[in-house]
């Protein structure tokens, strides 16, 4: 198994099926800025290239992905396990090539479970386990009986919730002012809980003319008080890139009746999965938010990130 590095356009050409949208050369160039710079990989093995990765460099570290929830490989087509294995074994000695280790955060499974699977056995035995996040996700054939589902106390926070009397609005895609309005109560509800916030609104309407997007408000007499930007990435997954209420409204329990018309918006989309992405920061749960999203009926699936050094005897180290 030969890597070449090559340009963006060769690398789109190359690369025809993604397990998500993190991976293209599309997204990769938007946030092209937030990277020293950015190596496009193709795995290739009997004149066939089989595999790519994008790479971001920053601090002396590779990274994929580099401004992104996940990234790891991307596959032409199905590949059996030892072709997998050969590409991480590539990597490897690329990353030695290089001296520069290699940090790879793997998407959750339910995007493509035979390649993420097979990648976590292989990288777990040719690399460093970093750490496991826990990540949440709603399967969307589960919304027939939602409320039925739900523990007591979270069942009576959504029926606190519906009797409030908010208004669920999904934001028209040209509409630049609803997108804003959205972004300016995540903003807030971002900095009353000292979270980070990665995506600059500048960020936000650069990406949203590349990838599908929506974006969500939750109205209470009149004032924005919830508000939700979410990102189709993949075929029947759609994923919650931020969303969050003011705290003066969550007395109201404004996000139990936000998850529950969102989740009811994809269903009838005809989506697979709402993924509402981790509550952990290196592998670290932030119990609160673990609570309120199993709270709300979502499922909890690994995901893994590795690093593979860039130096010489690695398997001596691990």
């Amino acid at each position: 198994m030969t890597i070449q590095e090559v340009s963006a356009q060769e690398y789109k050409n190359a690369i025809e099926h993604h397990p998500h949208i993190f991976n293209t050369a599309a997204f990769s160039e938007i946030n092209r800025h937030k990277a020293d710079a950015v190596r496009y990989l193709l795995f290739a093995d009997g004149g066939k290239t089989r595999f790519g990765m994008v790479l971001g460099e920053r601090g002396g570290k590779l990274l994929t992905p580099f401004s992104a929830p996940f990234g790891g490989l991307s596959a032409n087509k199905q590949q059996r396990l030892d072709t997998i294995e050969e590409a991480v074994k590539a990597l490897a000695e690329y990353a030695q090539s290089v001296s520069k280790p290699v940090y790879i955060v793997l998407p959750p499974a339910f995007y493509a479970p035979t390649l993420i699977n097979s990648c976590v056995n292989i990288l777990s035995r040719h690399a460093k386990l970093e750490y496991i996040d826990l990540n949440f996700f709603f399967p969307l054939d589960k919304f027939k009986g939602y409320e039925e589902g739900l523990e007591k106390s979270a069942r009576k926070n959504l029926k606190r919730g519906m009797s409030a009397g908010f208004e669920f609005i999904a934001i028209q895609r040209d509409d630049t002012e609803g997108l804003r309005r959205a972004y300016s109560v995540i903003k807030a509800n971002r900095e009353e809980h000292d979270y980070r916030l990665s995506m600059t609104l500048d960020d936000v309407e650069k990406t949203v003319r590349t990838v599908p997007a929506d974006f969500f408000l939750l109205q209470y007499e009149g004032k924005d008080v919830a508000a939700a930007q979410i990102f189709h990435v993949a075929e029947g997954i759609a994923q919650v890139i931020y969303w969050g209420d003011l705290r003066a409204y969550s007395h109201l329990r404004p996000m139990n009746y936000f998850a529950y018309r969102l989740f009811m918006h994809y269903q009838r989309e005809g989506l697979r999965i709402l993924d509402i992405g981790p509550s952990t920061m290196d592998g670290t749960p932030n119990y609160g938010l673990c609570d309120f999203k199993t709270a709300i009926g979502c499922e909890i699936t690994p995901k893994f990130a590795f690093m593979i050094k860039g130096e010489e005897k690695q398997e001596e180290d691990n």
